[in-house]
């Protein structure tokens, strides 16, 4: 089928046409923004890390005999691998989110299902400072239990839960409440600390006041040494150990390894694969 031809406007009708235009442009009503700038304005910074997973064993636990042979049985290419999606603000202003899931590999995925670990953080940033506003976490075949702060207060809820039941399980959400993931990732745009600190941090589904110790340290990464500030976090509660490699350059986690605790006297250490790409967009919060 033709197109049905456009008729010309006549010079009197253009000239009106002009005349109720210009008033809008002048306005700016008319304008549109530039693709790049509305980009820029709105834009989140989205990362993929890739890490490789290893067990690390002291040899101090009551059960180190068993936690030394899964060690070895993971090899030089490690028990499993894990990825994280990170979503953050580019200025360091807006909401963020984090999507973790670490697989287990090779002869013992079918031995270690419930490291099978799935966890989730979101909230908000402001001036690059993360708060820490909801959370989940499945391990193996485990319902996922499921964190939210509602005005002021924390809900817990499990996968066998309805929405009902879980407000019963609430309590007062302590102030500056994180996570290993948040806390892991927390540090992009923003200075590193330098002085120890106490943080309330979930720790399997708790919340446990955790002291966190930051230490100049130095980490082989890529055949290089890498410059870091390595947060030593250790709970007062219980045995419970995390610690976070940043580089010190710009706040990037390139290893953590979790404490499994003093019966197995293991360490889940995961280890960046290599620098996701888009950490470049990310801007200093001022």
């Amino acid at each position: 089928m033709n197109a049905l031809p456009i008729p010309l406007l006549s010079f009197r009708a253009r000239w009106r046409l002009m005349l109720l235009v210009a008033p809008l442009l002048a306005a700016g009503l008319l304008a549109q923004p530039h693709p790049a700038m509305a980009q820029e304005a709105g834009a989140d910074a989205s990362l993929t890390a890739q890490w490789q997973v290893r067990l690390e064993a002291d040899g101090q636990g009551s059960d180190a005999r068993g936690a030394q042979l899964l060690a070895l049985l993971g090899g030089q290419e490690g028990i499993a691998t894990a990825q994280d999606k990170v979503s953050w603000p580019s200025d360091g202003n807006g909401s963020y989110r984090i999507d973790s899931t670490l697989s287990p590999r090779g002869v013992l995925a079918a031995l270690l299902r419930r490291l099978h670990w799935v966890r989730s953080a979101s909230g908000e940033v402001r001036r690059g400072v993360p708060e820490l506003l909801a959370a989940s976490n499945q391990r193996g075949d485990d319902p996922a239990t499921r964190m939210q702060i509602e005005q002021g207060r924390m809900l817990v809820s499990s996968g066998s839960q309805s929405a009902s039941s879980a407000k019963l399980q609430s309590a007062m959400a302590p102030g500056g409440l994180t996570d290993p993931l948040t806390l892991s990732w927390g540090y992009l745009q923003r200075p590193l600390p330098s002085q120890p600190f106490t943080v309330p941090l979930l720790i399997n589904n708790k919340v446990q006041t955790a002291r966190v110790v930051p230490k100049p340290v130095s980490l082989r990464w890529q055949g290089q040494e890498i410059a870091c500030v390595l947060l030593d976090a250790r709970s007062e509660q219980s045995s419970a150990t995390l610690r976070i490699w940043l580089r010190q350059s710009d706040g990037l986690p390139l290893q953590i390894a979790l404490g499994m605790g003093e019966r197995y006297g293991l360490d889940v250490v995961q280890t960046l694969v290599n620098v996701p790409e888009g950490l470049a967009l990310l801007k200093k919060a001022s």
